[in-house]
């Protein structure tokens, strides 16, 4: 082998070991890891009159940490479908993310999610129609 074909030899390797160490280099950086959501700890009851064709009621909470909601309309006097709402306080209002209408009274939580995010959200109860005299209503919010 000739001093010609040796040098292009080194150059070609050389060459080949710059561009591994670039493209290692370059390579996508490693996502950072995903918080576990905690389980809801934190237990808020609401309660309100509702009128008929009246305003929502809206009560706003504070998530601490990223975790679990759920909302369970536990009480309707008398009974009577109301509609439940989830969503971010905005002045007086509550802007729903989420809603269920009509509803009524359970034990269970009729809403199940995850805050992906700390800081305030609201419930809202309001009357979709229906109502034909005021009722007292209570709700109970369980987060982290």
């Amino acid at each position: 082998m000739n001093r010609y074909h040796l040098k292009t030899m080194q150059r070609c390797l050389a060459l080949a070991i710059g561009a591994a160490l670039f493209a290692s280099s370059c390579s996508d950086p490693v996502a950072p890891a995903t918080p576990t959501p905690a389980a809801p700890t934190v237990s808020e009851s609401f309660t309100g009159t509702l009128l008929p064709l009246g305003p929502p009621d809206t009560h706003p909470f504070s998530v601490s940490q990223i975790g679990g909601i759920e909302v369970t309309l536990t009480g309707v006097t008398p009974s009577a479908a109301v509609g439940l709402g989830i969503g971010t306080p905005s002045g007086a209002n509550c802007l729903l993310l989420d809603n269920l209408a009509p509803i009524v009274a359970a034990p269970n939580a009729q809403m199940r999610g995850t805050a992906t995010v700390t800081g305030n959200f609201c419930i809202s109860v309001f009357d979709v129609g229906n109502l034909v005299e005021s009722v007292n209503y209570t709700v109970t919010v369980l987060h982290s």
